[in-house]
């Protein structure tokens, strides 16, 4: 009887030794960084680096702000949008604008999010309208040493109509 409660015992801790290794983890898990979070997905680094920025810059008109998402020696005549945005940020006020991502793709290290906007600005000037504005905006990202940062977006004239 000994024998045989041994031999069954070998039995049971096979089959749990079995059970065990088929119940590995799934292959590529993320695994948390060294402070223990879940590294930050595409879309979440945009909104961080670039959307959230940009929004509150425009809302609080913060021009340092909104300059500061964009790659000035990447940005196609960086000059020529700090004077538009400038503008576009004294000539209004208060502003809102929102935004949508729609879809967010990356290869290596560009980006691109196309976004869904919808921005309305009270002029300064009382005796005009105020501005209201829906388009889809194709942001282009580049990522660098201090995140992902803006270098063209389309429409480009959106500030400026």
């Amino acid at each position: 009887m000994p024998l045989l409660l041994l031999f069954a015992t070998g039995l049971l801790g096979t089959t749990q030794l079995l059970a065990q290794a088929q119940q590995a983890p799934p292959p590529e898990q993320d695994e948390p960084n060294a402070s223990g979070q879940q590294p930050l997905t595409l879309t979440e680094e945009v909104l961080r680096d670039v959307l959230q920025p940009l929004q509150r810059g425009i809302e609080e008109h913060n021009l340092s702000q909104v300059l500061g998402v964009f790659d000035p020696q990447e940005t196609l005549d960086y000059a020529s949008l700090r004077d538009q945005l400038r503008a576009f940020l004294n000539q209004y006020e208060p502003v809102r604008f929102r935004y949508k991502v729609l879809q967010v793709t990356s290869e290596n290290d560009h980006a691109i999010a196309v976004t869904e906007i919808d921005m309305a600005a009270t002029p300064v000037d009382q005796t005009q309208l105020t501005v209201q504005r829906t388009t889809q905006m194709r942001f282009q990202m580049k990522l660098g040493t201090k995140g992902w940062k803006l270098v063209a977006f389309k429409p480009s004239d959106f500030f400026a109509q």
